[in-house]
Formats: C-alpha cells, structure tokens, sequence
C-alpha cells in the first residue's frame, strides 16, 4: 500500500497547504496554488484515464460520492475499536461514552459505526477508515437521501450505509493517511448488514468517449496548454499564492462562481471582492487597505487574470465532459444515483497529498444544488 503524506487529523475544517477551504478545489483552481500547468496535467491525467483507460501510477482516482457527516472507524494501536465524529480527534471507545455527549447525531450515527468496527475480525490493530455516511437504518422504499443527492437503495437488508474513501495507520492520538482506496476485505465480515460501495475506479474500464467529445476535450486541454506557454503568464501565476489575504479571496470567489454562474472573469472577481472584504471581522480602516491592496493588484495584472480566468473556463468545458462521460458508466459502480440523476463526481489524489475534484460547476451543477439544500435545511431548523 503506497504512502501519502504524514498529517495528523486535528482540524475541524479541511485546510489546504493553498488556503482555507471548505471542500476539496475544484481541478481549474490549481491554476492559483503557483504552478499552473498543473491544473492541465491533472485534467489531461483523467482525461486519459476514462478515455483511454490508462491509469497514472501516482494517482489514485475515485467516485465522489454525496454522503452527509464524516466520521472514523478503526483499532487503535492494541487493537481497541473506536469511533470519531469528522475530524477523528475524540475516540470513543463504548456506547455508553458516546450516549454521554447527548448530541442525538453522534448517537445515530457513532453507535452503529462501533458496533459494525468491533465485528471488523479482520481490520488489523492500527488500522481506521474515514467515511461519509448514508444511513444508519434501512431505507423504507427505492431511494434514500443522505445530502443533496439521491441514490438508489442497494439491494440485500443493509441497515447500515456509509461510503469508506481513505485508510489510515493509527498513531497514539493520531492517524496517518496512507490511502485513498480502503482495503475493503475489512468489510466482508459485516456486509449481511453493511452497505459499503468500493468508490476506486481502479481496474474499472470504460468505454471511449465519442470521437466528436474526445476531440473537443482534447481541444481545451490543448487551448488551456498554449495560454499557459506565456513564460509571463507563468511567472504571474507562480506569485498569486503569496499574498494569504489575497489568495483567500480569489479561492472564496472561485466557489461562488462554482456555485452560481460557474463561469469566471475578471469583472466577476472585482465585483465579488468588496462583498469579500466586508465579511471580514477587522477594522473599517484596515478593510479598506486590504480592497484598494486586492483591486489594485487586480488592476495592475489585468491580462494575466484575463488569461488565467480564460483557462479555467477552457479547462472546466472539458471536464463538463467527463462529468457526462461518467454519468453513462453509473452502472458499473456500487452505488448509483436514483432514476436519471448524476453522481456528483469524481475525485482524484495524487502519492504526495494533493487532492481535487471533477465536479458540474454553474446552473444545475452540485454546488449549486448542495449550496441550496444546505440553505433549506439551515431554513427549517430554524423555524
């Protein structure tokens, strides 16, 4: 099993070594994070690989798939089995530990997940799983709805749902990832009542796009390749990283545009970051040094974000694309969207830590539609 990088699981929001974010990034915003031409290697990586079935030895490529809460489930280093709720920071090692928090949610969700570990006879000492969960009693007819998306019931009497996307060594208080493809013989001994879909597209093969969609896919990756042959552009890029304040902005400002237009310029962004800059909780005085700091350097780089913001769209028809081109290969998964609906897409992470995610960006796309069902949810507890 190869090795990804060391980090210990202590924080309550992901956080990249780019910036703060809530999500993974989208592939098109490794166009800020200073080397650029990765945005195309990593679009063009999986390109080929469910085109032309070639699997890259450094990646590792999955389903993402829409689960609600994250937690932990696995054996600490002498064997014990314990649960942890997202982050995987506080263990809980009985129910009765878990009954005592109160919190309704880590009882539905934290008592099933120890009793499915401590009936896990094979998962080696050491050993957790990070997953999503789906549900923690048997859906009632032939759908169920964990997030936003709605997915098929899986056959047989599983009780017990949750989608398991990475592995990792346990360490005193910590764990060490090692992989985003669980070893899923953990599972065996519990699927009589455990829905576990294997989410790697590892070995799977799928069928060749049209030769009309695969010429075109290659058209942007080519188009997005020849903007970023501008030794300038690339310097520029290599710089915008830099300034943390700034980045944190134009990574915001990249989600809503995923979530709403899904399509990215330069007004755009001048627009959206005097909204930006009065959430921020600092003084009026230093509000306004920091947007006439970030409009200025907008100003000033203008043909250099025009071309970058021009690459993103570029990069983001194409993965359009192969969003579509997977929706014809629901079939060959574990899980599958209920009806005509879609997955929300896929993600994919390379042997040194990086992570991102081919996902519909703009109208209809998930962002949008989690964005919405986040609100909805956040409305009725509300009232």
């Amino acid at each position: 099993m190869r090795r990804f990088t060391t980090f210990l699981i202590e924080k309550k929001e992901e956080k990249t070594k780019k910036g703060p974010t809530d999500h993974l990034p989208h592939v098109g915003d490794y166009l800020y994070y200073g080397s650029p031409e990765l945005a195309v290697d990593y679009t063009e990586n999986m390109f080929n690989r469910i085109h032309n079935n070639e699997e890259h030895p450094n990646h590792e490529d999955s389903l993402k798939v829409d689960g609600s809460i994250g937690f932990f489930m696995g054996k600490d280093e002498e064997g014990k089995p314990f649960v942890s709720y997202k982050s995987g920071k506080q263990r809980f090692y009985s129910a009765k530990d878990i009954l005592a928090t109160g919190k309704e949610h880590y009882k539905r969700l934290l008592i099933p997940a120890l009793y499915t570990v401590m009936k896990m006879k094979t998962m080696p000492a050491g050993t957790a799983i990070q997953a999503d969960h789906l549900f923690d009693q048997r859906p009632n007819d032939d759908r169920f709805t964990s997030n936003t998306i709605t997915y098929a019931t899986p056959g047989g009497q599983s009780s017990f749902g949750f989608a398991p996307h990475s592995q990792y060594e346990v360490r005193g208080n910590g764990v060490i990832k090692v992989s985003n493809d669980p070893d899923h013989s953990h599972f065996k001994s519990v699927s009589n009542h455990v829905f576990a879909p294997k989410l790697s597209i590892k070995g799977k093969t799928f069928n060749p796009m049209e030769d009309e969609i695969a010429s075109q896919v290659q058209q942007n990756i080519g188009t997005a390749r020849a903007i970023l042959d501008d030794q300038g552009l690339r310097n520029f890029a290599s710089t915008v990283p830099q300034d943390k304040k700034f980045m944190d902005a134009l990574q915001r400002w990249s989600n809503h545009v995923a979530r709403t237009s899904g399509v990215r310029s330069t007004d755009d962004f001048i627009n959206y970051v005097p909204t930006h800059v009065n959430r921020r909780k600092v003084s009026d005085k230093l509000k306004q040094k920091e947007l006439d700091s970030h409009l200025s350097f907008i100003d000033q780089n203008r043909e250099h974000f025009d071309a970058l913001f021009n690459a993103h769209n570029i990069l983001t028809q194409a993965k359009h694309h192969m969003v579509d081109h997977l929706a014809a290969h629901h079939h060959m998964f574990d899980i599958k969207p209920h009806g005509n609906g879609e997955h929300e897409g896929l993600v994919s992470a390379t042997n040194d830590g990086e992570m991102y995610k081919f996902v519909r960006e703009g109208p209809g796309g998930f962002p949008e539609r989690n964005a919405a069902r986040t609100a909805e949810l956040r409305n009725s507890s509300a009232k």
